[in-house]
């Protein structure tokens, strides 16, 4: 016999309307887009009465929920909070299962769903950003909950990893639990027939929705290099991450990254930095000859900022001489005329600010500096289609005397803005001609 599924039914009292919005999520497999800043994680938030926070433009109320539930937040480092992957697995599952039989069972079972992983005492901190989310996915799942949200919890998976861990999860619910995944990618609609739209003013239900990514780029001729030579990278003398790899690119302006999770593209950008070390091997990057100054903006952006704050990171930038103290106003006017309120942020912490808002500062900040290269990873997660407009406007009246290397699982973005595409999985470079020709 079924057990019956408590309903997940809420209502949004908007502030600034004069409305109240009444909400039933049927069980199954829900999806709620919206752009950033529209409410996503305040909304997640009040649902499990976790708000520590005002939002001016709605709250929740008439709330009913189930009483088990668990969150797949947006930055997957936020759940994970041992040093070895082993522990990590057991960590929540100890406080829930006193059977130690029945424990080593779900543990078991955990890692037959995460057979990339061979090593289980290696750091969380190893594994790439998607396979930091496969593994907050099983872990949330194996806890048997009744409610699971997700808050943009697949959104650094490649399109064919998200396809087959979306099946993984309507398996493992089968419809007798509900999932609210909250998405910043509209293109996440092909997985159910449960679609929503979240803005400040509004939260409905749409059958269908047109996608148009018209990002109007071209590209100036570029002068970049990318030489690798039997490169080899190991975390450890068992696991290659990177093995034997060869490449050659010329007169790149803007080169891709791509390849599945956990193949080494933010490797393969930190040994660009000389962060890392290769093992074995070369790789050498040039622009017109000279080995260029590169920022890198990592796929978790507050990693840049660290204890600092915006404000003290442009300082530190004009004390370097990466940035000039006559553009930090035209910087400030540049952040202002994207939604960004400087005033509002630039003394936060990098953890207390929407992570799409710190992204694009950071994009923004170091487009202004003199770096002759930027290496920006995961530049577009969790922005809407709209945001990403944004961005390809950037890239197109900011960025033309730079070059850039972009890590991404977006394809999209990578075809309207890479002359050349590194495909990591395999080995092969893609020219990508309606860049090439229009490049001047």
């Amino acid at each position: 016999i079924l057990s019956m599924i408590n309903p997940v039914n809420f209502s949004l009292d908007y502030k600034k309307f004069p409305k109240t919005k009444p909400i039933s999520m049927p069980s199954g497999l829900n999806i709620i887009y919206g752009e950033s800043g529209s409410g996503k994680t305040h909304l997640i938030r009040s649902l499990v009465n976790l708000n520590t926070f005002n939002n001016d433009f709605f709250k929740v109320v008439d709330l009913n929920i189930p009483e088990s539930f668990q969150i797949v937040f947006q930055n997957p480092e936020n759940q994970i909070l041992s040093h070895k992957l082993s522990l990590e697995l057991s960590f929540g599952l100890e406080s829930s299962f006193n059977d130690t039989i029945l424990l080593q069972k779900k543990i078991k079972k955990i890692k037959s769903n995460l057979t990339f992983i061979n090593d289980w005492d290696r750091h969380p901190s190893t594994l790439s950003g998607g396979e930091m989310e496969m593994l907050n996915l099983v872990t949330a799942f194996s806890m048997k909950p009744e409610l699971i949200l997700i808050d943009d919890g697949l959104s650094f998976m490649n399109a064919d990893i998200k396809s087959t861990w979306v099946k993984w999860m309507k398996k493992e619910i089968m419809n007798q639990k509900t999932i609210l995944w909250f998405t910043s990618d509209i293109s996440d609609f092909v997985y159910s027939k449960s679609n929503w739209v979240i803005s400040l003013s509004d939260f409905v239900q749409v059958n269908n929705i047109e996608i148009n990514n018209n990002y109007s780029f071209s590209s100036r001729k570029g002068h970049m290099s990318l030489n690798v030579e039997n490169l080899s990278f190991y975390f450890d003398k068992k696991t290659p991450l990177i093995e034997n790899w060869n490449t050659n690119i010329n007169s790149a302006r803007s080169i891709g990254l791509a390849g599945k999770n956990g193949i080494g593209k933010t490797t393969l950008s930190q040994l660009l930095t000389g962060t890392l070390k290769p093992s074995n091997g070369s790789i050498k990057i040039l622009i017109d000859g000279i080995k260029p100054s590169i920022a890198l903006l990592d796929q978790f952006p507050e990693r840049i900022l660290g204890p600092n704050s915006l404000d003290s990171f442009v300082s530190l930038l004009v004390k370097e001489e990466k940035l000039h103290p006559r553009l930090v106003k035209k910087c400030i006017k540049q952040l202002n005329s994207h939604q960004i309120n400087w005033e509002i942020i630039k003394n936060e912490s990098a953890l207390d600010i929407p992570w799409s808002t710190l992204r694009m500062s950071l994009i923004i900040i170091l487009s202004h500096c003199n770096y002759d290269l930027l290496i920006l990873d995961e530049p577009t997660f969790g922005f809407g289609w709209e945001q990403k407009e944004v961005l390809s406007k950037l890239f197109r009246e900011t960025l033309t005397q730079k070059h850039l290397i972009l890590i991404s699982h977006d394809m999209p973005f990578f075809m309207a803005h890479c002359d050349q595409i590194y495909d990591l999985d395999n080995q092969s470079i893609i020219n990508n001609k309606n860049i090439l020709i229009n490049a001047n």
